[in-house]
């Protein structure tokens, strides 16, 4: 990981731990040792991924032109995966998956952008809304913030604002987040760190 560089993952452990960034950027110097993932936690993210590809599964039945960028080579840079989904937003993809966006300090890998046909944006009669899966019942004040973080990133590429964002939880339940309600806080937040 780039040590100059701020993640929506890094930035709701920041909300939790103010000294979560801190020793991030100092962990060789400090000789910090990270505690091994469990096999609880190793089982959450299987889980969690396969949510994720059920998800998807779904959206190909919806969409015809949808690309996969998370099945990217592993050796392909960050870089590069952020300037291949700004080619897929620009080319008016219906679905991008794993896409990676980049703005200043900040990234982040996103799970999904869903094309909006109602609002135009800088790319054209079309915008991006970003949409995460949560294997999970209900939506947590972790999970907003996270994805606020990408709709802000996603705002710098397509110009404008999303009206929402979008947790898919299980049962394949959508709930729509108005960004309007957690942009300021988020924003607030982001200048401090």
């Amino acid at each position: 990981m780039a040590k100059n560089l701020y993640s929506p993952s890094m930035f709701k452990s920041y909300l939790n731990c103010k000294y979560t960034i801190f020793n991030e950027f100092y962990e060789e110097k400090l000789k910090l040792q990270r505690t091994e993932d469990t096999e609880s936690d190793k089982l959450r993210l299987a889980k969690g991924n396969e949510f994720e590809n059920d998800y998807f599964k779904e959206l190909q039945k919806k969409y015809s032109k949808v690309v996969d960028l998370k099945k990217g080579d592993e050796k392909t840079s960050k870089d590069d995966i952020a300037k291949e989904t700004i080619k897929c937003m620009k080319e008016g993809y219906e679905i991008i998956r794993g896409g990676y966006l980049i703005d200043g300090k900040w990234r982040g890998e996103f799970d999904f952008l869903e094309i909006n046909r109602d609002v135009k944006s800088n790319l054209g009669d079309y915008s991006y809304e970003v949409s995460d899966t949560k294997n999970t019942t209900k939506v947590k004040p972790d999970h907003i913030f996270q994805v606020a973080i990408y709709a802000d990133l996603l705002e710098k590429i397509q110009g404008i604002k999303s009206k929402n964002f979008n947790i898919v939880l299980k049962e394949m339940k959508k709930e729509s987040i108005e960004l309007e309600n957690v942009s300021e806080f988020v924003l607030m937040q982001k200048k401090k760190i």
